[in-house]
């Protein structure tokens, strides 16, 4: 039996843990918090998860919530100037790929009370190098999902796959519920429950989704993703949850107007339910060598980190550790060696991950020519709206047409023509 460790409890760890359960390792899982510390702790992210996503949490038996959780059924999209006035919407249905988003505070301390009854052993410990250094030395093999851990610094930027020096966005979220945010039909244009999404030109992006918590049930979150020192760029200074909604009335009374009864009698589920900063897009070498010379593999957002603009970070975990459960599996009795390591994240990335950053970075900035074609005919085609909104659940799909005029075209008269042809 191979005997794995993991450095980390979010999304791309325990999920990865749980997988290699599944598939008869051993596994040891360490984390810096117990699952009540996570609990009632801030919220970490509004991670949204599109259908074949959710679908590697299925086969794992892992979704405890899928009753409960509201289900996003698609995209509504305002493209607006300025001053707020909408120049350009799009809107179209994900169908079968409807994805749903949980607060990870709920999840992650479910999961982590579900680990040892699987099987694997969980070590709540804040890992050193000294640390690693020993878990590296009694396990076959050792990966490192540490977020925006210290540890992180043994894995080197990849400068030719990173092309962020400094922050494109400074971030503020929280989960609001309120009569004007909950419900089937929250807003009176959109035939469909949405992720609701506004891109306001020079300020940056606002984005509400329905979401689920512990603390409150139904409630909608809500991400500003502020251009640094532009008009949005205001929720720094705010020194909790109250004051951040405050200011978000404000930013959306201005910059997206026609949504801002939304707002009226909102409220926080709870204290904790706020974040705010910012963080550098960086993809890391997957090859990580201690002081001794041993090697440790980044996975998740150690290896791939990106904005949250395209609302990937959960979803390329996922598609990840579906790849690293088979490559795990697929070696057999054989070393995992640093080629090894090497070569499985270079498969990843260049079948998914390479896809899901470029389409990240591509959403923080304007949309191009080709781009602009296909919005203008989902504009006016709902088949069109439709099949762009569904390549979010593996934004692989976006290519070749995202990059290529006509290919876009192409793309736009396929779907026009299947929809006269029905």
């Amino acid at each position: 039996m191979r005997k794995i460790s993991i450095i980390g409890g979010g999304q791309a760890g325990l999920l990865l843990g749980f997988s290699l359960l599944d598939k008869g390792c051993s596994v040891s899982l360490y984390t810096d918090r117990s699952a009540e510390q996570v609990l009632n702790s801030r919220i970490p992210s509004t991670a949204f998860m599109f259908d074949s996503s959710l679908a590697v949490e299925r086969e794992l038996g892992l979704n405890f919530w899928e009753d409960l959780v509201p289900f996003g059924e698609g995209m509504h999209v305002d493209f607006r100037g300025p001053d707020g006035s909408i120049g350009l919407t799009v809107q179209g249905r994900l169908g079968n790929l409807q994805g749903q988003a949980l607060d990870q505070r709920t999840k992650f301390a479910r999961w982590l009370q579900e680990f040892p009854l699987r099987g694997g052993k969980l070590i709540i410990h804040a890992v050193s190098v000294a640390d690693l250094e020993k878990i590296a030395a009694e396990s076959d093999l050792t990966m490192v999902a540490a977020g925006k851990g210290q540890i992180n610094a043994f894995f080197a930027r990849d400068d030719e796959r990173s092309i962020h020096t400094v922050p494109p966005r400074r971030l503020a979220a929280m989960l609001l519920t309120g009569p004007g945010l909950l419900g089937d039909r929250p807003w009176k244009r959109v035939p469909f429950r949405p992720l609701r999404f506004n891109f306001i030109a020079g300020a940056g992006e606002y984005f509400t989704l329905p979401f689920y918590t512990h603390t409150r049930g139904e409630c909608r979150s809500v991400l500003f993703e502020a251009i640094p020192d532009g008009p949005m760029d205001r929720f720094q200074d705010a020194r909790d949850g109250h004051e951040m909604l405050d200011i978000a009335r404000q930013v959306v009374a201005e910059l997206a107007p026609d949504d801002l009864h939304h707002f009226d009698d909102a409220t926080l589920t709870d204290d904790d339910a706020w974040l705010k900063g910012s963080f550098v897009p960086t993809v890391r070498k997957p090859v990580g060598r201690l002081p001794s010379g041993a090697c440790v593999m980044a996975i998740g957002d150690t290896a791939v980190l990106n904005d949250p603009i395209a609302g990937q970070g959960s979803n390329n975990a996922a598609r990840m550790v579906r790849h690293l459960a088979d490559s795990i599996v697929a070696r057999g009795n054989a070393p995992f060696d640093a080629a090894w390591m090497h070569d499985t994240f270079e498969r990843f990335w260049n079948d998914s991950a390479q896809y899901t950053t470029a389409f990240t970075n591509a959403l923080l900035n304007p949309p191009g020519e080709p781009v602009m074609t296909v919005l203008g005919a989902a504009s006016q085609h709902p088949p069109v709206g439709d099949a762009f909104m569904r390549c979010f659940d593996n934004p692989r799909n976006y290519w070749p047409w995202i990059a290529d005029l006509d290919e876009a075209r192409r793309f736009v008269a396929e779907r026009t023509e299947e929809r006269c042809a029905a």
